[in-house]
């Protein structure tokens, strides 16, 4: 095997930010052994292993970018590119080998950085410690793949062959590899700076380990129970806090947040080591730097959440719906101010908004008083000298929906007769009219002051009010469901407290104390889709319940209105700004629900490894 010397660019431990960048692939004990001669040679290697957590292949931009799209509620343009947003994946899809090679990097440089560090002289104190940090790491990787991929293969050293045979390993075998990797990560210092890992939270992310196992039927009554006995512990004796809003948790490089058990921290300085998701997802031209708009959220996924909680102050967060113009990408300001103060002609608005103008003349054919006015004259176009009108904006009416959550087509059709707008099909508008803009972006991603394609972003891989929602499914599952619902409204009430208003909003609203567990199981779920739409744990939580559930996000999808007109439009015409329906007519059949539980095993992984074939490959593939 070629050997690639291992560098560290630049490291800087300041101010409580840690910054490690990488160069080439750092392949040093899987060829030849490196002997740390001092505890600075080993922190050096270990900031090299956390590097690789941050590369495009992995948080910087895969583990971000890949999980959301997979995950059922994010929407991009039809074509040929679109397996992973239209779960229809095969093993040769883009993307897949991204995260797969992404996560199996960590793994090796782990591997290859624990047995170097097993053989120096250093004190064991500092074996534990920087050991610990390394085996979170590897946990972490481990529990990526087994979630996407399920039973993947368990290398516990560095590879020294090309082309070495690795078999699947049984998913039971890959959580107890995990679970000992994150017991060995508890015996670590309970503090650290942001983007390493500590005692803490190890436990929280034991807990979410024994989670998963019981919700995938792993000794499942032993497994909630293990999960509550971390919980507790994170939960009363921990130093995790829900953020008071939470909008703060995803603004400019966050740190010192109460709320994140784990994260990762990101440069735009670096050529290796950043964040890339602004540019993934945000909107064609309105950042500093570059932004494609790829991606999107599902109408579904909007509508469950202002359907399930209107005026939650979580929606404006989580969903972005409108941005001042620019004249393209890497543009500095946004275009001139069209009128005297600024108005929906300065920007352009998505799901669940629409702009429109009354024209210049009314019911009575008579020239309306509404032009746009700067410096006292109306504003002409500069080819037609045609004066402008003012433009305003109207929201999909909710209010008048009988489910608000699948907005109905025939309601709109109303609406339009009622609401005075005699020139715009208010019904195609949001539902067979094509378009970039008829679905809203994931907000939290969103970076207006890009730098190029890096975006000024930390992100929190595992934050507290994902542990408390899992929490309160454990003792749900475990029969407190009054408890449940106390630590759920934990997150209500923060939801609540999170708008720009003085008085809190009245939605989410606390649940009943006396809803039955099934209710509180369903409802949770839901909660969870809710709380973490667009980040990268949302592939996880939409299946982490088994294929019931998975059913049920699904379904609101596919029997949404609108998202049906306009995959039947579609079928049509052939325009790729248009919705699709899951599955197209077979519908969410059991084949279909087993098959998209899980990712295929990348084409390149079995061409390369002799230990797996194409026969071994997950349920449908």
């Amino acid at each position: 095997m070629k050997k690639i010397a291992y560098y560290i660019l630049s490291v800087a431990i300041a101010g409580g930010i840690l910054t490690s960048c990488l160069d080439e692939d750092p392949i040093y004990s899987q060829t030849n052994v490196v002997t740390f001669a001092t505890e600075n040679n080993a922190e050096l290697a270990l900031l090299g292993c956390y590097g690789y957590m941050t590369t495009t292949d992995a948080y910087g931009q895969g583990m971000q970018e890949y999980p959301i799209i997979g995950s059922g509620v994010a929407w991009g343009q039809r074509g040929g590119g679109d397996d992973l947003m239209s779960l229809r994946c095969s093993p040769t899809t883009g993307g897949i080998n991204t995260v797969w090679n992404g996560m199996y990097k960590v793994i090796n440089e782990v591997n290859s950085y624990l047995t170097n560090l097993d053989i120096s002289s250093l004190d064991e104190k500092v074996k534990i410690q920087k050991g610990g940090e390394a085996k979170f790491l590897r946990g972490l990787a481990y529990y990526n793949l087994v979630s996407l991929f399920g039973d993947v293969p368990l290398k516990k050293t560095a590879s020294s062959t090309d082309g070495i045979s690795a078999p699947r390993t049984p998913k039971e075998e890959i959580f107890a590899f995990i679970i000992q990797d994150m017991k060995d990560a508890a015996l670590i210092a309970e503090k650290s700076v942001d983007g390493r890992a500590n005692a803490w939270a190890a436990k929280a992310f034991l807990g979410k380990v024994y989670y998963k196992m019981a919700c995938l039927g792993i000794d499942a009554q032993t497994n909630w129970q293990e999960a509550k006995k971390m919980f507790d512990d994170v939960y009363t004796n921990g130093p995790y806090k829900l953020e008071p809003k939470f909008g703060d948790l995803f603004g400019d490089f966050v740190t010192g947040s109460k709320e994140a058990i784990f994260q990762l921290n990101f440069s735009v300085d670096s050529e290796v080591c950043f964040n890339r998701a602004s540019n993934r997802f945000a909107p064609s031209q309105s950042t500093t730097g570059i932004a494609w708009g790829t991606y999107k959220a599902t109408k579904a996924a909007y509508d469950l959440h202002e359907g399930t909680y209107p005026g939650d102050p979580r929606i404006g967060l989580t969903f972005m719906k409108s941005w001042r113009n620019r004249g393209g990408n890497n543009q500095k300001n946004p275009k001139p101010m069209v009128g005297d103060k600024l108005s929906p002609n300065d920007s352009t608005y998505m799901y669940p908004y629409l702009k429109y103008n009354l024209g210049f003349t009314d019911k009575d054919n008579k020239i309306a008083k509404e032009p746009m006015m700067k410096n006292g004259k109306p504003v002409a176009d500069s080819k037609t000298g045609k004066q402008t009108p003012v433009e305003h904006v109207l929201k999909m009416p909710y209010e008048l929906f009988p489910d608000p959550k699948n907005p109905s087509i025939e309601v709109l059709e109303q609406f339009k007769l009622s609401s005075g707008i005699r020139n715009i099909d208010v019904a195609k508008v949001f539902s067979t009219e094509t378009g970039q803009n008829k679905w809203p972006h994931f907000a939290k991603l969103y970076d207006q002051n890009q730098v190029g394609t890096a975006g000024h972003k930390n992100l929190m891989v595992y934050r507290y009010a994902e542990m408390l929602l899992m929490m309160a499914d454990v003792y749900n599952e475990l029969g407190d469901t009054p408890k449940a619902v106390d630590l759920a409204n934990m997150v209500l009430q923060r939801a609540r407290q999170s708008g720009t208003e003085v008085t809190p909003a009245t939605q989410p609203a606390d649940w009943s104390k006396s809803l039955d567990q099934e209710t509180v199981r369903t409802k949770l779920y839901f909660e969870r889709i809710i709380e973490l739409a667009g980040e990268p744990d949302i592939y996880d939580m939409v299946r982490i319940r088994g294929e019931k559930y998975f059913k049920m996000m699904l379904e609101l999808h596919n029997n949404h209105e609108l998202t049906k007109a306009s995959d039947a439009q579609y079928l049509k015409a052939t325009n790729v700004w248009h919705d699709r329906v899951f599955n197209g007519t077979a519908g969410l059949t059991d084949d279909y629900l087993k098959k998209n539980l899980l990712l295929p095993i990348p084409s390149t992984e079995i061409s390369a490894n002799p230990g797996i074939t194409n026969s071994d490959n997950n349920y449908g593939y």
